[in-house]
């Protein structure tokens, strides 16, 4: 085997610690255990625009009880490309009309804005409501009902991305 052919397997033996590194096993969020739960890719026409991890206290395959349950979750996105606000703007839109047949949110509606690669999102599900901040930033607070109705875009059977879902769930 020719010496070339060998020479970005040190890169590819780097790139695994960087990515467990990524997403840790159990991670302590709101004075609570969670646990990695699935991580997943979303992608739009082959290329990748995010990956998303699932931490929950207990895992669990079942998409209707995670969203269901009233424990603590986190769904943390990194984005893979820059995301235009109006891009955003309108898939949430759109989700939320087909959602629950509502409106977005105004908290966090106002949060949205052009992204780019790299941004890290975090998604708070809580109890009583559900946080959501960009890495760094106070975060926009939706009710516990629009939160799982959010969670149920990623997660549920009507999901955008079955490839993304299947990855969250723990099933890929």
């Amino acid at each position: 085997m020719p010496r070339r052919a060998l020479a970005p397997l040190p890169l590819l033996l780097l790139a695994a610690p960087a990515l467990a590194q990524e997403a840790p096993s159990e991670l302590q969020v709101a004075g609570r255990r969670l646990v990695l739960n699935g991580t997943g890719v979303r992608r739009f026409l082959l290329v990748e625009v995010f990956r998303g991890w699932l931490y929950l206290e207990r895992r669990n395959s079942d998409a209707e009880a995670i969203i269901a349950s009233g424990g603590t979750k986190l769904l943390r996105l990194r984005y893979a490309v820059p995301v235009p606000k109006a891009r955003l703007v309108g898939g949430w839109e759109d989700g939320f009309r087909d959602g629950c047949n509502c409106e977005m949110p105004p908290a966090f509606r106002a949060r949205l804005r052009d992204l780019p690669a790299g941004q890290v999102e975090d998604w708070l599900f809580l109890p009583d409501r559900t946080e959501i901040a960009y890495s760094g930033e106070a975060p926009a607070v939706v009710s516990a009902g629009n939160g799982a109705m959010m969670l149920r875009s990623f997660i549920g059977p009507d999901a955008e991305s079955a490839g993304l879902r299947r990855g969250l769930l723990g099933q890929a």
